[in-house]
């Protein structure tokens, strides 16, 4: 798409080529649609090249996908790990491939994070039990972390050995693993938790915005009309019933799972962009021999399972991996996921004998994968999609970006705007992460403040969970949650109703969302 400026206006048009009726719209080079972990990484990128930027989300930054995932920064194996690994990428090169350029976008994304954001990479050693009889051989891993090294060279290392001998005393937690005499080895190798990914959400849209963007929260944004000059009219509707019309070049859809609601009035794509599969998680607390660790296998239907460190001695057992057509919004973790993930727990770790009564919290998260006809769970492969075939010419949308790899996410969206029009500004000099981060946890009160004042907060599960992060990980009491909203009371002008009211939301949303197990 090119956008063409004239410098004679013609009639009925003022001096920037625009008729009075278009001139009254605020314009942006770029509307970005979503505040996640890619919404946010592209409206940096793009603000930092000198681009006009507007970011809407329609609930809170790192709302969707970005808060409810896995956590996990890993070095790209998950992509080769399936049933029969040797038959199945022989009968597929076109999967070999695709596992090929995911895995060498990970392990590029491990090597950036790690250098960039260390305070929120966390490492462990990663155990991968291999037993006699099972479709993944230890000479599989070997080719596999051999080919890993050689896609990525460079970043921390990977610390890949296989443990054949003394295993009970080189893995402590050895003696809780199932089919003792079947197993052949343990393969261990680095890898690390992305232990906050609502703070990155965070910490990019603030960097964004010192940058130059604007930022519209708790704004949903569609798309109106695209006028005569190749310019998007896009409306912003924040709640209060009063309705914004503003014009951008391009619209980039970072919407993640909600990425076909985003349409002009009365057209509907031919076919998805984006096939949703529910992820569900149970923590549970593990014995002091666990610390450190991390366990990766395959569950017992073929998918990639594991037993991951949280903080402390609480880990969580998952993913789950199941098909989901429902409001992201919505996803919870069900009884039957519950047992289904005790089941593969105490199948890998029998030694455990974990019950219902062990879970202190479950969550669940909505996938936005890559919509494909032959493949009904969805692609993996990180997808931009030029709407231009749809008639929405000027709109991109992304799918099955993972949260590692925003970053890259990031820097290819900006790239492909560049190709579309020069940004209409200058650079701007930024570092990734400037933001102030998590305040000094010692002084709630000021950090909860910090995150109204700077970070635009304006709820207690956007203050505890996405800004603060004392919520993460544990059920917080009603005191909590009152010292919270008598903190930032006077800030977002609560009355003593309203506090009250804020309170209340906030400990039915951490059981609703963060359901204990015998709850779910």
């Amino acid at each position: 798409m090119t956008i063409y400026f004239r410098a004679v206006p013609q009639k009925g048009e003022d001096a920037t080529g625009m008729t009075s009726r278009q001139a009254q719209h605020e314009a942006f080079d770029v509307v970005v649609i979503g505040g996640g972990i890619n919404g946010t990484s592209t409206a940096l990128e793009l603000a930092a090249t000198g681009y006009r930027v507007l970011l809407a989300e329609k609930s809170d930054l790192g709302n969707g996908a970005s808060s409810r995932s896995s956590r996990i920064l890993h070095c790209g194996l998950r992509y080769f790990e399936t049933h029969h690994p040797v038959r199945t990428f022989a009968r597929s090169p076109a999967r070999l491939l695709g596992a090929v350029r995911m895995a060498r976008a990970a392990m590029e994304s491990r090597a950036e994070l790690v250098r960039l954001r260390p305070a929120r990479c966390k490492p462990f050693t990663m155990c991968f039990p291999l037993f006699q009889g099972d479709d993944i051989r230890g000479w599989h891993l070997d080719i596999g972390f051999a080919l890993l090294k050689r896609l990525a060279p460079s970043g921390p290392p990977l610390d890949y050995r296989r443990v054949r001998s003394h295993r009970d005393r080189e893995i402590p937690f050895a003696a809780d693993l199932r089919d003792r005499t079947r197993l052949k080895s343990v393969a261990t190798y680095r890898e690390y938790m992305i232990d906050w990914p609502d703070r990155i959400c965070v910490d990019n849209a603030v960097d964004a915005e010192r940058a130059g963007a604007q930022l519209r929260l708790f704004t949903r944004a569609s798309l109106r009309e695209r006028t005569s000059d190749g310019n998007w009219l896009v409306d912003l509707a924040d709640g209060s019933g009063d309705v914004e019309t503003v014009r951008a070049g391009v619209v980039l859809n970072l919407a993640g799972t909600w990425v076909d609601e985003i349409v002009p009035p009365g057209r509907s794509p031919s076919q998805p962009l984006v096939r949703g599969t529910k992820g569900s998680h149970i923590v549970v607390r593990l014995p002091e021999r666990y610390r450190g660790y991390g366990v990766a296998t395959l569950h017992r239907g073929g998918m990639p399972f594991y037993c991951l460190p949280l903080q402390d001695d609480w880990f969580y057992f998952g993913p789950t991996e199941t098909a989901y057509d429902a409001d992201a919004d919505e996803a919870r973790t069900t009884g039957e996921d519950v047992d289904f993930l005790l089941g593969e727990a105490n199948h890998l770790l029998p030694g455990l004998s974990l019950q219902r009564r062990h879970v202190e919290f479950t969550w669940a998260g909505v996938r936005p994968l890559t919509f494909d006809p032959a493949q009904p769970m969805g692609r993996r492969t990180r997808e931009i999609h030029d709407l231009s075939a749809r008639g929405m010419p000027g709109v991109l949308a992304m799918t099955a970006g993972p949260v590692q790899s925003h970053m890259s996410a990031g820097r290819e969206l900006r790239d492909a705007v560049a190709r579309m029009f020069p940004p209409s500004g200058e650079p701007v000099a930024t570092e990734w992460g400037t933001a102030l981060g998590a305040p000094d946890p010692l002084n709630a009160r000021e950090a909860y403040r910090i995150a109204v004042r700077e970070e635009h907060a304006r709820d207690l599960r956007g203050i505890l969970y996405t800004r603060v992060g004392v919520a993460w990980g544990r059920h917080l009491d009603r005191n909590a949650a009152e010292h919270a909203a008598h903190s930032v009371a006077d800030l977002l002008e609560w009355s003593p109703a309203k506090v009250n009211e804020q309170v209340e939301a906030f400990l039915a949303f951490q059981q609703q969302v963060f359901p204990k197990g015998e709850a779910a």
